[in-house]
């Protein structure tokens, strides 16, 4: 099963360096103009998607709306797809948490997949449910080609245990708003990746 994933465009608290996580915020007139610029080069491509399953959080499943949309193909909700849970550094600036907190923010976003913020989750549980979801679906799905619409966090910690075998590494695999990877799942394993991949969003001016 090929798998197109997919990060939502930019939000509002995308663009002043607030926390989402389970919250949420309007896309940007950036963030609409990325989510058209994506469209664009997944319709160029000669990626078949099939079926679009998309976190239910608003920034996400405008984004799945979209591409279904333009692939002219069945749209689901999974709550699996969720970003990481920031608890309550949820609505808080990153650099409010890193002056105030800097060891919490180091192995927030840096170092420590298994650190889990007050009242939420840690990366490596919220990589996992996304990655035990992919696995029932390869397992039960009829499709060949599926596309999947979630967050920033959650991707790089999915995408880091795809390429290495574990999450450790995550902070490498920076997702941009509005870009893509590019994988397969063969027998419950990920033989290929592709990941990031912006180039789509060169153009466009802040």
């Amino acid at each position: 099963m090929k798998v197109i994933f997919v990060r939502h465009a930019e939000t509002e608290w995308n663009s002043r360096g607030i926390i989402q996580g389970h919250s949420d915020s309007a896309l940007t007139h950036r963030g609409l103009r990325e989510t058209s610029a994506l469209l664009a080069a997944l319709a160029a491509s000669d990626y078949q998607i099939e079926c679009i399953y998309a976190s239910p959080l608003g920034r996400a499943w405008q984004m799945g709306q979209r591409l279904a949309e333009g692939f002219h193909c069945s749209l689901l909700a999974e709550a699996a797809l969720k970003e990481q849970a920031f608890g309550h550094f949820e609505g808080m600036s990153a650099n409010h948490l890193l002056q105030n907190h800097p060891d919490d923010a180091d192995a927030l976003f840096r170092f420590d997949a298994a650190y889990c913020p007050p009242g939420g989750e840690s990366l490596a549980h919220a990589s996992q449910r996304v990655i035990s979801f992919l696995h029932s679906l390869e397992a039960t799905s009829p499709h060949q080609t599926i596309c999947i619409v979630s967050h920033g966090h959650v991707s790089q910690g999915v995408i880091a245990t795809f390429k290495e075998g574990a999450v450790d590494n995550f902070s490498w695999y920076a997702q941009p708003n509005a870009s893509y990877s590019v994988f397969e799942l063969i027998n419950g394993r990920c033989m290929a990746v592709r990941w990031g991949i912006a180039t789509h969003l060169l153009h466009l001016e802040r």
